[in-house]
């Protein structure tokens, strides 16, 4: 018999319930046979998931979620996603839905805070979750159970061969080559080959094109290899006051998707990765042409319109 924990806050509602599962207008209680444990889901964290009748993954703000049991039906779940009364709740009401379900809250203005880790998770991405700090703005992208972890901002990769962990910031990498079960990376620290599952090469490709973190601030950027542990004596969260009566962005809609969110590089491209810089031919905001020899250089890869003065990024494209 499965033991459920629900405790209901203020407005919250059940939709659909079974002896495995508890949805309501807020969130998913489910057991998770895998855990052996009752698992609570804030609706409003959820990004995209996979469901099946007897398993489902979740990919939520700050991590990924794995469940094995009896899964509400599709159409429950589109239902309660579809409804959208999550964002009704401020700032105040997110924080005591997050608390009750015993997950962190995260808030988009806090550079950091802790990874979900409820659910069935393998020793390898516990370790992560537990270990390390999730970083404002970071998803994880993709993942293979026992061997990485690819976010937007790093690479948490197991070696089988030297059976070591490592963990690449991808601001740190110049080019990498993913090919069968060999991974070599050329860091500004050295020169890495990993051997095991790893990241697939157009999945390494299209994370680090986007450059999420050229959006982090340069002094956080260290504690993409730091643990928790080491972050939050020098920088505590409780400076960054927020008011509980503030509203929150409301989140995209979920969407369920039918692709494999496991990869392995078996099915992927291969070949070392060269890129190059361009900028744009005219400006988006005036139209004046533009010209590496006219353009004004306002960081590392910005730069401005030389008429209007427009901010413009560089663009990253394969050679």
């Amino acid at each position: 018999m499965s033991s459920l924990t629900y405790i209901p806050i203020e407005n919250e509602r059940v939709l659909a319930q079974h002896q495995e599962y508890i949805l309501t207008n807020y969130r998913l209680i489910q057991f998770d046979r895998g855990s052996r444990s009752s698992v609570s889901l804030p609706l409003h964290v959820i990004k995209e998931y996979k469901l099946t009748s007897n398993s489902a993954m979740f990919k939520v703000t700050n991590g990924i979620v794995n469940v094995v049991g009896a899964m509400p039906k599709r159409e429950e779940m589109r239902a309660a996603l579809g409804l959208r009364e999550f964002e009704s709740l401020r700032v105040g009401g997110q924080i005591k839905l997050c608390e009750v379900s015993g997950i962190p809250f995260v808030h988009p203005d806090h550079p950091y805070n802790r990874w979900i880790s409820v659910g069935y998770h393998r020793p390898f991405s516990r370790h992560f979750y537990q270990t390390f700090a999730w970083l404002k703005g970071e998803e994880v992208f993709t993942y293979f159970p026992e061997s990485f972890i690819l976010t937007n901002y790093r690479l948490y990769q197991f070696d089988a061969k030297s059976r070591k962990l490592f963990i690449f910031p991808l601001y740190m990498v110049e080019t990498f080559e993913a090919k069968g079960n060999k991974l070599k990376i050329k860091a500004t620290s050295g020169n890495f080959e990993v051997r095991g599952k790893i990241p697939r090469q157009d999945h390494l490709v299209r994370v680090w094109q986007t450059r999420v973190w050229d959006n982090l601030p340069r002094e956080h950027l260290d504690w993409l290899v730091r643990p928790f542990s080491y972050i939050t004596p020098h920088h505590p969260l409780s400076q960054y006051i927020v008011s509980e009566t503030a509203s929150i962005t409301p989140s995209p809609v979920a969407t369920e998707t039918t692709q494999e969110m496991e990869t392995s590089a078996s099915s992927g491209g291969a070949g070392t990765v060269f890129v190059k810089p361009v900028i744009k031919n005219k400006c988006t905001n005036c139209g004046a042409p533009m010209s590496w020899e006219q353009i004004d250089w306002t960081g590392p890869d910005q730069y401005a319109c030389p008429s209007c003065g427009n901010p413009h990024r560089v663009d990253y494209i394969r050679m």
